[in-house]
């Protein structure tokens, strides 16, 4: 035997159902794992990188410079890839870095008369490459950097 339960109980039953269904799949959506960049999670591939720097005066690229480097599985990403030097100014201090699974961005104070001051950017397209950059106030983009990885290494001495 069923029990008679009116229309308008049922109705407001289906919409309370239909709420709490919808609240919890708001609640799975923020909290679950794949919707965040685990820092820690950094999408470079370790292996043999071939890394071209280019000064730039007045958004003029300068003679660019090649280094092959062998990046190791686990590596700092903030030593292997954040390591930009700075044509033209003493050595520039990165301050309020700030890091996710695909890109590094800092601060960069650089010395001189007058000090200056800019953003140091390293942003992944690929675990396989990316581009770099530093902009400093006054000069605007001052070195950019781009890195493409070629192969495992082989031996300690790659």
């Amino acid at each position: 035997m069923s029990t008679f339960i009116p229309f308008s109980q049922r109705r407001s039953h289906v919409v309370i159902s239909r709420i709490v269904a919808l609240a919890l799949i708001i609640a799975t959506a923020f909290t679950s794992q794949s919707s965040f960049a685990d820092p820690g999670d950094f999408g470079a591939m370790p292996g043999l990188w071939k890394v071209v720097t280019t000064p730039v005066d007045h958004g003029h690229p300068g003679k660019s410079t090649l280094v092959w480097f062998c990046l190791d599985e686990g590596a700092d990403p903030w030593a292997s890839f954040a390591n930009i030097a700075v044509p033209a100014f003493t050595p520039c201090q990165r301050s309020a870095q700030h890091r996710g699974s695909t890109a590094l961005a800092w601060t960069a104070n650089c010395g001189g008369t007058p000090p200056s001051n800019g953003r140091g950017r390293v942003d992944f397209d690929s675990a396989e490459h990316y581009t770099a950059s530093i902009t400093l106030q006054g000069h605007g983009e001052i070195v950019r950097v781009e890195g493409q990885r070629y192969a495992a290494c082989t031996s300690p001495s790659d």
